[in-house]
């Protein structure tokens, strides 16, 4: 006789008995989570397979629920690092990297030799009157007349002059550390420019920075760091065609700013007051420039004796867009498309997450990572419910 709440050894041992099939599918599901994860990080030492390894094989047929490894876990398996641990701690410090010699001298003249011959040709234009970029009679004005001339198109210029500026889009030297910091499958986000200084020609207020002029959160700007992962939600690549010496001008920018909490005073941003506070960096032609559109920055203008030209590039996260220019007239023109590597086309997707079937360019920066397709299954549910293979 048992009193009410017990339980007899035989209804114990029943339980058991019961209770073992579910236990060993508990255990192969863990096992199989263990083997998706050796997937999306193959560094991952799988001990738990020698711990589950002997009730597997007790599981005759795979459970009914078991999921396959995720479609699209190269696209998002992490690469190894590109930044340096001194150029971290500096971007992450200063809101900016130098990366030297990126470019040889052969491809610096290949670019202002393209520029020499269809510069003239293609779209640009002098900033002049209400396009002027500083205020009158201020310290970065210039001689007061002549303008910043902006250039673009290039990346659909004839065969022949075009190509080394496509390279920039997934640059072996480079595409590391896009990726790095703005995730797999970067973007291209802006169109790029090419900004010219004649001697004399003014500069750009101080301007980006990490919060409004209102005191708000510049969100579409933002940097943030999270376990250990850099992540810009706006990062420039300025290429500089031209040398620039101490004290002739061109790109500055205030170190840390990034990581401000009040925005920059109208004095500041006019480069009136606090001018120690401006970093304007020494550059050899070919150097790179990364830096996160939060940093807050600007030109001098140009005192040096020949003409300043910069190549300008803004990429972003595969899920971000600040710029338009995708979505504009159909998409990115066909005459940027055409011919371009399959990495440099990766480039060029319109924002969507990476496990949605998106191509990425490799660390490499030739080749690009395919996903595997989506399970069927999802696809004729988004066909069904949406119209379309994606939702």
């Amino acid at each position: 006789m048992y009193c009410r709440g017990e339980t007899s050894p035989r209804a114990h041992s029943s339980s058991r008995v019961t209770r073992r099939p579910f236990v060993m599918r508990r255990a192969a599901r863990a096992l199989d989570r263990v083997a998706r994860r050796c997937e999306l990080f193959p560094s991952t030492t799988p001990l738990a397979l020698d711990r589950l390894a002997s009730s597997r094989h007790r599981q005759t047929r795979p459970h009914p629920h078991h999921r396959r490894a995720c479609h699209d876990a190269p696209a998002l398996r992490a690469s190894a690092r590109a930044l340096t641990d001194d150029e971290r701690f500096w971007f992450d410090t200063n809101g900016f990297v130098i990366l030297r010699n990126v470019f040889s001298r052969a491809d610096v003249r290949a670019m202002n030799d393209a520029i020499d011959a269809c510069a003239e040709e293609g779209p640009s234009a002098e900033r002049r009157g209400a396009l002027r970029l500083t205020a009158k009679n201020g310290p970065l004005s210039g001689d007061g007349v002549t303008g910043r001339r902006d250039v673009a198109g290039f990346l659909g210029w004839p065969k022949g002059h075009r190509e080394k500026f496509r390279e920039v889009l997934s640059h072996p030297r480079l595409a590391p550390y896009l990726k790095e910091l703005c995730g797999p499958g970067y973007r291209l986000d802006h169109n790029p420019l090419l900004i010219a200084q004649k001697p004399g020609a003014e500069g750009f207020e101080m301007h980006g920075g990490a919060m409004t002029d209102d005191g708000k959160r510049n969100w579409p700007l933002g940097y943030a760091v999270h376990d250990g992962e850099m992540r810009c939600e706006l990062l420039a690549a300025t290429v500089a065609l031209t040398p620039v010496k101490e004290g002739e001008g061109g790109f500055v920018v205030v170190r840390g700013s990034h990581k401000s909490a009040f925005p920059a005073p109208k004095g500041v941003k006019a480069y009136e007051t606090a001018t120690e506070h401006g970093y304007s960096p020494v550059l050899d032609a070919g150097d790179v420039v990364l830096f996160s559109e939060a940093t807050t920055h600007g030109t001098l203008a140009w005192r040096g004796d020949e003409e300043r030209r910069t190549l300008i590039y803004r990429f972003a996260p595969a899920t971000s867009a600040y710029g338009r220019g995708y979505a504009e007239n159909g998409g990115w023109p066909e005459s940027w498309t055409e011919g371009m590597t399959p990495a440099q086309l990766a480039t060029l997707q319109p924002p969507y997450h990476p496990r949605l079937d998106r191509e990425s360019v490799a660390d490499d920066g030739v080749n690009v990572i395919r996903p595997a397709p989506r399970e069927a299954f999802k696809v004729k549910f988004d066909e069904q419910v949406f119209g379309s293979k994606y939702f």
